[in-house]
């Protein structure tokens, strides 16, 4: 019995099976599954070792040909077996006859005689019904683009030779099936696709044949048979012709809209069809005429622009030192300060506790509203999105009350609000993420992108490996080109400086470390700390002061006020050995000044009695921690 069952598989594999069942549409590795009422796809079919196999995720069952048809048909394992042998035809059973509908795939049919069963009668049902004219629906039996299958509407499915290989039919209840069945979708190319020339792609066939009843034309249109197959343009279109796409009115028409453009490397141009019409066809049945259709076209908008060789590029993009010295460039305009400008990258980062988030928050509170921030003033109002990946949406909302940041130009992306409407959770380090954010700061015009933290939007990062930097540092260098300004917050680590690996500092404009001052501060209320550039910020040859803040709520109003000095540079130098900074030169690395500059900062405290030099270390003299 175990030689016949594995004879019978290799003659009716599990897919062949399913379509002799008249369920081929679920033979696929994603599908919904046949024995349930499926939402979404929960069911597989893959071969393993020559060997078929099925699977239902939510439970239905799992297993080969045999457990299959015992789930379909309800039967015991004996009698799926017997069902199995004789639909095989093995072991003297002859096979079952199957009906036309379940053929296989291999089966030929005559589309002549599909187009041949047309009548004036049939063609003047289909203009009536979407209000095309008789004489172009003479034209599309002409052109032998419409016939009957099974007294049902019909349109050819092309090979890539241009043979008629299947149909595309239209059931009475208004689905659609293709004969053979399992024939590969394709895209119906109504007339030649020339390079150079316009090409107008459409979901439906409705809405191209109203395009072409309408317009005239007979030549250059796709149809990709569905808001699914917008992936169907691929190789299509000629890269040096423009693609029209005449997108449906609803969600999956934008998406639709996408995949044409991702697939294709030509010029794309949305023609907006005028609302309340659901799509053209439903357009020209209202009396959209031919000049309707063309001042669409010229009011076009561009929506991907074709993709240039490289080639091409670096001949456009090579400049000579003279063509550059003449060349008008666009200056960076400056945001905050002298040290905040366009396009940066900057790093605020310190321990934990010590107000990294707080001084990110006022720093957005500033920019958003054209305000100020101590002896920094915003030049203009600009948008800035604040991404955030810890705090508990309702704390980050007293914050911003608290602060006044209440205003359009400051949006919030919180990882607990996106959660719960969503159940998506943040990673920067995925492209898909990464595509979503440049599309919105881009589509609201966003200036600033505020990441807060790396730690927690980053997730599946190798923090001390410099190749996984690389995950994001493709993204951030495009933001800049972009001119959206990028400031990500961060941990110290052990050693107080940026915790990870040193490559990230290499494309980056800023960075600002925060020292805690709460402890040795006789007002120990709210955030106490002192803001020092670890790496000056290239945008201005004056060094930035350091400043130490101060920031303390009332508790009655909720109001944050923000208070400020410059910090004494003999603070920094104290600051420095309290976090175990001891040695000369690693201080002067720290403080960006000379050894000389660092002793003499040494030698005044040794003087005034709070420090004390042991071998080549600086530590404070005793009470003084």
């Amino acid at each position: 019995m175990s030689g016949d069952i594995r004879g019978a598989k290799r003659k009716l594999p599990l897919p062949t099976l399913m379509y002799r069942l008249g369920l081929g549409e679920h033979a696929k590795k994603s599908a919904r599954c046949p024995f349930h009422d499926d939402a979404q796809n929960s069911f597989s079919v893959w071969q393993n070792n020559g060997a078929w196999f099925w699977k239902c995720f939510v439970g239905c069952g799992k297993g080969d040909e045999i457990n299959f048809l015992e789930s379909h048909k309800s039967i015991s394992r004996s009698d799926a077996t017997k069902l199995f042998l004789e639909m095989a035809g093995v072991n003297g059973c002859a096979p079952q006859p199957t009906k036309r509908s379940e053929t296989s795939s291999n089966t030929a049919f005559n589309w002549h005689a599909c187009v041949e069963a047309v009548n004036e009668k049939h063609l003047e049902r289909l203009a009536k019904w979407r209000g095309y004219s008789i004489e172009f629906c003479s034209w599309l039996k002409r052109s032998r683009l419409v016939g009957l299958y099974d007294n049902c509407i019909a349109f050819p499915v092309h090979d890539r030779s241009g043979n008629v290989v299947a149909v595309h039919y239209r059931l009475k209840d208004g689905s659609w099936r293709y004969y053979p069945v399992g024939a590969k979708v394709g895209p119906l190319v109504i007339g030649e696709l020339v390079a150079g020339e316009p090409v107008h792609v459409f979901e439906s066939q409705w809405d191209a044949f109203a395009f072409l009843d309408v317009s005239g034309e007979r030549s250059g249109v796709v149809v990709t048979r569905g808001a699914s197959n917008g992936s169907l343009a691929a190789g299509l279109i000629p890269e040096s012709s423009t693609a029209y796409v005449w997108t449906q009115n609803d969600a999956a028409g934008d998406k639709w809209q996408r995949d044409v453009c991702v697939n294709t490397k030509a010029t794309v141009k949305r023609v907006k069809i005028p609302a309340p019409h659901k799509d053209l066809n439903d357009w020209t049945r209202a009396g959209a005429t031919a000049d309707d259709l063309l001042k669409a076209i010229m009011n076009a908008e561009v929506i991907r622009e074709a993709e240039k060789s490289w080639i091409d590029a670096l001949n456009e993009s090579v400049v000579t030192s003279s063509e550059l010295r003449d060349l008008e460039l666009v200056p960076r305009k400056k945001l905050l300060g002298d040290w905040f400008c366009e396009g940066d990258l900057g790093f605020i980062f310190a321990f934990r506790g010590v107000g990294k988030t707080w001084l990110a928050l006022t720093i957005a509170q500033a920019l958003s509203t054209g305000g100020k921030l101590g002896d920094w003033q915003a030049r203009a109002p600009v948008k800035v999105l604040y991404v955030d990946g810890e705090m508990p949406p309702d704390l980050m909302r007293n914050r911003c009350a608290g602060l006044e940041a209440i205003n359009v130009n400051l949006e919030f992306l919180n990882h607990e609000i996106l959660f719960e409407r969503t159940g998506k959770v943040l990673n920067i380090t995925n492209p898909d993420v990464q595509r979503a954010i440049t599309q919105r700061c881009v589509n609201s015009s966003t200036k600033v992108l505020i990441l807060d933290n790396l730690s927690t939007l980053a997730s599946g990062m190798r923090e001390n490996e410099a190749d996984s930097w690389e995950l994001v540092n493709p993204w951030l260098l495009e933001l800049r080109r972009r001119k959206i300004a990028v400031v990500i917050v961060h941990h110290a680590g052990r050693s107080g400086e940026m915790r990870g690996t040193s490559k990230r500092e290499d494309n980056v404009f800023w960075i600002i470390a925060l020292d805690d001052t709460k402890k040795n501060a006789d007002d120990k209320r709210g955030a106490r700390f002192i803001s020092r550039f670890t790496k000056p910020s290239r945008n201005t040859q004056q060094e930035v002061p350091t400043y130490e803040w101060h920031l303390v709520t009332d508790e009655a109003s909720g109001i944050v006020t923000i208070s400020h000095k410059q910090a004494q540079t003999a603070d920094v130098f104290r600051r420095l050995i309290e976090d175990g900074v001891t040695e000369c030169n690693q201080i002067a690395q720290e403080m960006k000044v000379s050894s000389a500059t660092v002793s003499r900062f040494a030698k005044k405290a040794i003087d005034a009695g709070w420090l004390r030099k042991v071998k080549r270390e600086y530590v404070l003299a005793e009470g003084e921690k």
